[in-house]
């Protein structure tokens, strides 16, 4: 979704424009489409992956209204099925019990999003079961499903609900069925709170500094953020920087209304900069990123998954793979530990040295391993794909699983040379600082 957002942004900063945001928005349409199922369900990997994951199907339908609000082009026929697949989602809970309420929150307020008739089920859920809505979020798009659809007063009330529970929260650093985190719902909920441009009467308080101060503190906690952070956090700059009276500064004397970003390069760095001064009530926070090439490979690392990788022969011995021959083929084993199976959507990706491609992808997906019945098969992941530079896996991970599991493929030496073998991965995907990471090896691939 921020795709759809960027050229905004940077348009209302003065900041130069993504001239390839338009093409990648389509790409990013048609790719969705692709993962449509027959039921109008939506599949993370493929059609047919994740086809009762309510809460995706809502994020996706969300994406493509979003898209169509800003005039691209989405298939009538497929968005109308996603709508009705909501619809239906809806009705069949429509008395939801307690942990159901997050898919059936982002429904709701998709549907009413796209007008479509939902508003005695939101008065009935607003005033009947709110326990039923446990994350902060999940009360927001309540509340802002509500005033859509004109019911300003029970919004008020929905979002001081959700802005109490947002300032409760204990964020346990662990990944959620809905994909979040506090500090994806405190962006999601700011970004709510201010399309919803309830009055002071009908939402009294600061309610933007309120969730402000929670996004600020879930930030600074974070050293990796998650695509579901980053998207919501755009959605949030986004509908901020409308609301210039928030925030004035003086650059170099000359007034300027909102947010303002600067970039320089190495050299200026060292030469006068700008002068900035807050001339605005509110209290104003200066950021600053530095970015730069490393000079030095990145260590092996373990936080919360360690990771192995070796590698064997084709009868089972194990080798070091400093040297290869070409055409010569070798099994690569990744084992993944975690002390304890925790609920995840984790993605393991080994990148290849260039002096390797992978062969016969099949072998393993097909399940004809006769060969190498020497490999333990753990858990199967949910999806593989064996791209021209690395092997990606994804796993659902589950309480209760075992801790140790294992994938292999197979490569083989195309090129001769020296190479860098870079490190492999696991990460859990919404939970980023949660992963395992080996150490760059080197290998060399001779001719026989």
């Amino acid at each position: 979704m921020p795709l759809l957002y960027v050229n905004q942004i940077a348009a209302l900063e003065h900041l130069a424009g993504d001239g390839d945001v338009d093409a990648r928005v389509k790409q990013a349409i048609d790719r969705e489409m692709t993962r449509q199922s027959a039921n109008g369900a939506f599949g993370l990997w493929t059609a047919d992956s994740d086809s009762d994951d309510v809460w995706l199907d809502a994020f996706v339908t969300d994406f493509l209204t979003r898209a169509r609000e800003t005039s691209f082009a989405v298939p009538q026929a497929g968005f109308d099925l996603a709508l009705d697949h909501l619809r239906n989602s809806v009705v069949n809970a429509a008395d939801p019990g307690e942990g159901a309420g997050e898919p059936l929150a982002y429904a709701l307020y998709v549907l009413a999003r796209n007008g479509r008739p939902v508003i005695g089920d939101l008065r009935y859920l607003a005033d009947a079961k709110q326990a039923v809505f446990r994350t902060p979020l999940a009360k927001a798009q309540l509340a802002a499903a509500l005033a859509m659809l004109g019911d300003r007063a029970r919004a008020g009330k929905g979002f001081a609900a959700a802005l109490d529970a947002l300032e409760a929260e204990q964020d346990d650093g662990l990944s959620r069925p809905d994909y979040g985190s506090t500090l994806r719902d405190a962006a999601a909920t700011l970004a709510l709170v201010v399309e919803a441009d309830l009055t002071s009467a009908e939402l009294p308080g600061d309610p933007i500094g309120r969730v402000g101060a929670v996004l600020e503190r879930a930030r600074a906690a974070r050293v990796s953020t998650s695509t579901q952070e980053n998207d919501w956090m755009v959605i949030a700059a986004e509908a901020l920087a409308r609301q210039k009276a928030l925030s004035q500064f003086t650059v170099d004397g000359q007034k300027v209304e909102g947010a303002i970003y600067r970039k320089w390069s190495g050299f200026a760095l060292g030469q006068k900069l700008i002068t900035i001064v807050n001339a605005g009530k509110a209290t104003a926070e200066l950021v600053t990123t530095a970015s730069g090439v490393p000079i030095a490979h990145d260590p092996a690392a373990s936080e919360g998954y360690a990771l192995e990788r070796t590698f064997y022969e084709l009868d089972g011995t194990k080798t070091e793979l400093k040297t290869v021959a070409q055409n010569e083929r070798v099994v690569v084993v990744l084992k993944i530990t975690e002390s304890e199976a925790r609920y995840a959507k984790l993605l393991v990706v080994d990148r290849l040295p260039a002096g390797l491609e992978i062969d016969n992808p099949t072998l393993f997906d097909s399940g004809s391993i006769d060969a190498f019945s020497w490999l333990k098969k753990d858990i199967d992941p949910v999806h593989t794909e064996y791209r021209d530079d690395r092997f990606v896996a994804a796993f659902d991970r589950e309480p209760g699983q075992s801790a140790f599991f294992s994938v292999a493929y197979v490569v083989r030496a195309v090129a001769p040379g020296l190479y860098v073998y870079p490190p492999a991965t696991a990460e859990d995907m919404y939970r980023p600082d949660r992963f395992g990471r080996t150490a760059f090896g080197a290998i060399e691939v001779t001719t026989k």
